[in-house]
């Protein structure tokens, strides 16, 4: 049976509850204000995510256990129940938030109050759960897994995870085989919200030896099942990642932007980043939104902190022999920040976020270790050794309050975020390069382009740095009309990408970029024949990822006249894109231009199924239905039809006349097609053209013969 008194009366663990949700309230309270930044509105915005209402689609994810189907559930849940603002996401980050500091107290408080520690905590219990649980709340370092709203995914599992714990400690103390089962269920979704909650049955199993069974075989024998079916879930979520993790070595994932990056090398630069989110969480100043933290190369680098990451976890491992609950604490760090922070390189080595739950066991360290030297060397004096503790968890908890406040302010905005990044890193050229594409977004050109400038002058001699840079302003002075100034930040773009000594990924896809941009420039100065070569390269450097390379490439070819090969790159572009790009538009017009009208003719009517208002593409099928020498490309009822719409859009203009009056000697109608050519000529003589053409089909008019033609150039 639960020993329930021992940490106190219920009465004053809920009056603990209600002041720690009002603290908590208190200091996120700032955070509702904030707006979708950076991935956020690619996930969250309904228009750009319209999964995210599809609620069918995101239980039957659950129901198969898919990576991150709860996480995803969850922002569908927030979507249903309190909106899809800004504000609605953010209150649903918040509830969860406080959902798991709550969580975290109860679950502090009874494993404090447990027979383990024999009366060593049991009268404190609420008290020193309260304070860890306040402390974590309120820390700064927690403010991205709450303030900026996809990383609910962090907080979320963090919440799912502890209630794992939680269950197995209710199971434990009371030996009652629920709370076990509602312990496999809450490892399930912790895992399924996120896969760095991979080691829940891991903890779990720790804390049950640590504190509760006294036997592995006595752990076994009343809830061995139970850490089975966690087990059963964990390696089916750990099969789905095995492809991720074989990606990330065998390809020398990129993790700095531009450099391949080994697992030793990953594994040596976690420990600076382990050593960096230790110092933040026992002093978190500055906190930093994106670190773009090096990759740690040489011995020298990362053998100090090398060496004190491993005499961390020599001591947890000490730990869990002469104090378990101790080592459990510190296993449980370690191993939440393993999938991010181990061997498996990822994006990028640090993330703040991550610190999330591992935070809440430092601090736990903190005040227990802080409440041991507090009861060996407090004063003798009873005032003072009663209020010294509040006094000192008052001015932290302010402390921290006060600085997660202002870290909220942070995430108002996209250009927030980046503007913190820049202040406090003048240095980084992905913050300066993401906060100057903002400003010219929003029109804000001479301002995007003082922060590019002031950033190249500091990267002249980083060629791959320096180039990101100039590919964003050549696109800005091409958006300008300074075309010449475009290409030449282009060309020099590409020149220092051309001179490093080794090409990857990154910097493969930057001179990519950089071609494309410089073919675009060119093809508007009518050079189509070195536009063309630009886009062609930028195709060849990286295949199959740029449709719109190909594209445009055909697009300069067809203009030259090499009509075959335009008809091969726009075929690549037709397939690589979907159907609402104009590829298949500028393939029909190819076809078309080669004297291939039924295949012009079939393109023409899929793009007008879509884009119906295209009047080029709309005139051009109406003279093919009607003038067209084959016969299953002709159709006069279409092309009347056609032309009837083009003439209530535009007006009876020359064109037009001309193609109504083709359609009518189509029809045997000679007389009128003679009468209506005939003032399609007067219309042209006015205007100046040439008479030949429309005079030559006059006189077939006259003689009773209809129009036909094979000839592009007299289909249009």
């Amino acid at each position: 049976m639960e020993s329930e008194n021992r940490s106190g009366p219920p009465r004053r663990v809920v009056g603990f509850a209600l002041l720690l949700t009002l603290i908590v309230a208190i200091t996120y309270g700032n955070s509702f204000s904030g707006d979708f930044v950076l991935d956020d509105a690619k996930f969250l915005e309904l228009e750009q995510s319209p999964d995210l209402a599809n609620v069918a689609g995101r239980l039957a994810a659950v129901a198969a256990g898919q990576i991150r189907s709860v996480g995803n559930l969850g922002f569908t849940l927030n979507y249903l129940l309190i909106g899809d603002t800004p504000w609605a996401f953010h209150v649903g980050n918040f509830l969860v938030h406080l959902a798991t500091a709550l969580v975290l107290f109860d679950l502090l408080r009874r494993l404090l109050s447990a027979p383990y520690w024999q009366d060593r905590y049991a009268g404190v219990a609420a008290e020193l759960a309260l304070v860890v649980a306040l402390i974590w709340a309120v820390h700064p370092l927690a403010t991205m897994g709450v303030t900026y709203l996809i990383q609910r995914y962090e907080s979320q599992a963090a919440l799912f995870y502890l209630l794992t714990l939680y269950c197995v400690t209710r199971s434990c103390l009371a030996d009652d085989w629920r709370w076990a089962a509602a312990a496999i269920a809450m490892c399930g979704l912790a895992i399924g919200t996120k896969e760095a909650a991979i080691s829940a049955p891991l903890i779990a199993i720790a804390l049950d030896r640590a504190m509760f069974a006294s036997s592995w075989k006595q752990l076994l024998r009343k809830r061995g099942w139970a850490y089975g079916g966690m087990l059963l879930v964990t390696a089916y979520v750990a099969l789905q990642l095995r492809p991720a993790f074989e990606t990330g070595t065998s390809h020398n994932l990129s993790v700095s932007g531009l450099d391949p990056v080994t697992r030793w090398e990953y594994l040596c630069t976690e420990s600076q980043v382990i050593t960096h989110y230790l110092r933040l969480a026992l002093f978190p100043y500055p906190l930093c939104f994106d670190y773009e933290w090096p990759i740690a190369r040489s011995f020298g680098e990362y053998a100090a902190s090398g060496l004190f990451v491993l005499g961390l976890l020599a001591a947890t491992f000490y730990a869990l022999w002469r104090w378990p609950p101790v080592g459990v604490a510190g296993l449980l760090f370690f191993c939440v920040l393993a999938p991010s922070s181990s061997f498996v390189p990822i994006a990028d080595p640090a993330f703040e976020y991550r610190m999330y739950l591992p935070l809440a066991s430092i601090v736990l360290l903190c005040v227990i270790g802080g409440y041991e030297l507090w009861r060996r060397f407090s004063p003798a004096d009873g005032r003072l050794r009663r209020y010294l503790p509040i006094a000192a968890v008052s001015l932290v908890t302010m402390l921290f309050a006060g600085m997660t406040l202002q870290r909220n302010q942070v995430y108002r905005s996209a250009e927030t975020v980046w503007r913190s990044v820049v202040e406090l890193r003048p240095d980084h050229v992905r913050a300066h390069h993401n906060l100057a594409k903002i400003l010219k977004d929003e029109g804000r050109i001479d301002e995007a382009v003082a922060i590019l400038d002031r950033s190249l002058r500091q990267v002249e001699d980083a060629p791959a740095a320096a180039a990101a840079l100039e590919i964003e302003l050549g696109e800005i002075a091409a958006g300008q009309g300074r075309l010449d100034a475009s290409k030449g930040y282009f060309r020099q773009a590409i020149e220092r990408l051309n001179s490093l000594p080794t090409q990857t990924t990154e910097t493969l896809r930057r001179s990519a970029e950089a071609h494309i941009g410089l073919g675009a420039v060119l093809q508007q100065q009518g050079e189509h024949a070195a536009a063309a070569e630009s886009f062609v390269t930028a195709t060849e450097l990286r295949p199959g990822l740029y449709p719109q390379a190909h594209g445009m490439a055909g697009v300069s070819l067809r203009e030259q006249g090499e009509l075959a090969e335009a008809e091969r790159q726009l075929d690549q572009a037709v397939k690589q894109s979907d159907a609402n790009q104009p590829w298949r538009r500028e393939l029909a017009i190819v076809y078309f231009q080669q004297g291939e009208l039924k295949q012009a003719a079939d393109l023409y009517e899929h793009w007008r199924q879509s884009h119906p208002t295209d009047i080029e593409i709309t005139l051009r099928l109406a003279w093919l239905r009607a003038a067209a020498a084959p016969d299953d490309v002709r159709d006069v009822d279409e092309a009347k039809r056609l032309t009837e719409s083009l003439v209530d859009q535009l007006g009876p203009q020359l064109p037009l006349l001309d193609l109504a009056a083709i359609i009518l000697a189509a029809e045997g109608k000679y007389a009128e097609a003679t009468r209506l050519c005939k003032s399609a000529i007067d219309l042209r003589r006015r205007s100046g053209g040439d008479l030949a053409p429309i005079e030559s089909r006059l006189q077939l008019f006259e003689s009773r013969r209809p129009f036909r033609s094979a000839n592009p150039s007299e289909l249009y």
